[in-house]
């Protein structure tokens, strides 16, 4: 997965959240924004078919890149092929909550504490979850990652 490319993308997204001009609070806004995504993610899991699945798992992707974009942490969040396949060849889940409550720990301990392993763990949990118990492969991801946002005009 070209996590740079997308990282670019999410960039150019111009977002339809009103309150997206706050300067002043955009730390809070872009983790807000990332645990919103997640939640709405794992509220569809289970419930919804592959394809809207897919679709939420990128949403919650383009937040985690709008957190990286908007602190400089990008480069934390890149995976060579190797890390990926070992993200993908690890065990499934037993608990699809206690992924859950796990990211949004980790998304909350790195802006609280504004420490960025605490994203890049988050990160490492999200990509798992997708590649593992999702059964999403890398190229999946980005594909639909581009038609969300690259062929929408």
């Amino acid at each position: 997965m070209d996590i740079t490319k997308l990282a670019k993308i999410q960039r150019q997204i111009a977002t339809k959240d009103s309150f997206q001009n706050l300067t002043r609070e955009k730390d809070e806004l872009v983790y807000s924004e990332l645990s919103i995504a997640v939640a709405e993610l794992f509220n569809k899991v289970g419930r919804a078919d592959e394809t809207i699945c897919l679709k939420a798992y990128c949403k919650a992707l383009t937040a985690f890149l709008g957190v990286a974009n908007a602190k400089k942490w990008v480069y934390l969040l890149l995976l060579t092929p190797e890390q990926e396949e070992k993200l993908a060849s690890k065990w499934r889940s037993r608990s699809e909550a206690t992924v859950y409550l796990t990211l949004q720990q980790q998304i909350l301990k790195a802006h609280l504490e504004r420490r960025n392993e605490y994203l890049v763990r988050a990160w490492n949990i999200f990509i798992k979850f997708g590649l593992t118990d999702l059964k999403y492969s890398p190229e999946m991801i980005e594909n639909c990652f581009i038609d969300l946002y690259m062929r929408k005009s």
